[in-house]
């Protein structure tokens, strides 16, 4: 039966989606290493060696994410695959699974991001809407639906506002688009099962809320994250001021990408479909 449920997940193949920031420097090793270490999880390697290649692949796509923003979606979302699959991989090899944790990941100990206003306001209305959902989920008796976890979106989405970059009057209102209530009829009338409209698939209600607010995040920033150039582009200029911005935006974006492909993962242990044609546009 666990061979069974472990096929699907085998056959994770990387995402052939080179940029041209792929063709040198930190991006490109950081690239490579992914691949390479997602290359022996798939079906025909031992066990042992797709479990602890799982484990590498999740910190290496994470790193991607990082050094490539161009691709930060697609390697975010791909580094929340592989740790799914080792979770379930750790099942086969007797070590001790990763458990989901309901209370996601949250932004208590940052003091500062490296992304527009507009972004952290898209990426709080997705949190917002996300903890409504949930609200209104739980209310009506849905599997993994807690206000708990309601909550701790509405936090997110709270703390989000709060980082944004002050102007010189610091008496203007901030960039706020949280609505507090959503149109949620369609989760009314399908508390525990719903299809997916960004793919078209079944799976948990609670579950495609979860990937949505990730998807909702991801977009916010593939819109704001540079096309061509990576944040280490600049590395190895000698210019100090320079290097400190890039290694600020790396940063930024290691928080982001944690914070989303927990949304991701949740998602995915709740029973969203893992296969690539699920998860990749």
């Amino acid at each position: 039966m666990i061979a069974a449920f472990i096929v699907p997940l085998a056959a994770c193949n990387a995402p052939r989606i080179e940029s041209p920031v792929e063709s040198a420097g930190p991006c490109k090793t950081a690239y490579t290493n992914a691949v390479s270490a997602t290359s022996h999880t798939t079906t025909g390697n031992p066990f042992i060696d797709r479990y602890l290649s799982a484990g590498n692949a999740v910190k290496s796509w994470r790193e991607a994410a990082t050094l490539c923003p161009s691709q930060f979606s697609v390697y975010t979302m791909k580094s929340a695959q592989m740790q799914w699959l080792q979770h379930n991989l750790s099942v086969l090899v007797g070590a001790t699974a990763t458990q989901p944790n309901p209370a996601l990941a949250n932004l208590d100990n940052i003091f500062a991001l490296r992304v527009s206003n507009d972004t952290l306001a898209s990426m709080a209305l997705a949190e917002d809407r996300a903890g409504f959902e949930i609200q209104i989920l739980a209310a009506k008796g849905a599997g993994n639906a807690t206000l708990q976890l309601s909550d701790d979106h509405k936090a997110v989405a709270s703390r989000l506002i709060s980082l944004e970059i002050k102007d010189a009057d610091v008496t203007a209102a901030p960039n706020d688009p949280r609505e507090k209530v959503y149109d949620v009829a369609n989760l009314i009338a399908h508390p525990n099962t719903i299809t997916d409209p960004s793919t078209g698939l079944q799976a948990s209600t609670v579950a495609v809320s979860e990937m949505n607010c990730a998807r909702e995040s991801l977009a916010a920033l593939s819109r704001a994250l540079p096309v061509s150039k990576s944040d280490d582009s600049s590395v190895g200029n000698d210019n100090s001021s320079q290097n400190q911005k890039t290694e600020s935006s790396g940063k930024t974006l290691a928080v982001l990408a944690d914070l989303i492909s927990s949304r991701i993962y949740f998602a995915l242990s709740l029973g969203y479909p893992a296969f690539d044609a699920a998860l990749y546009e």
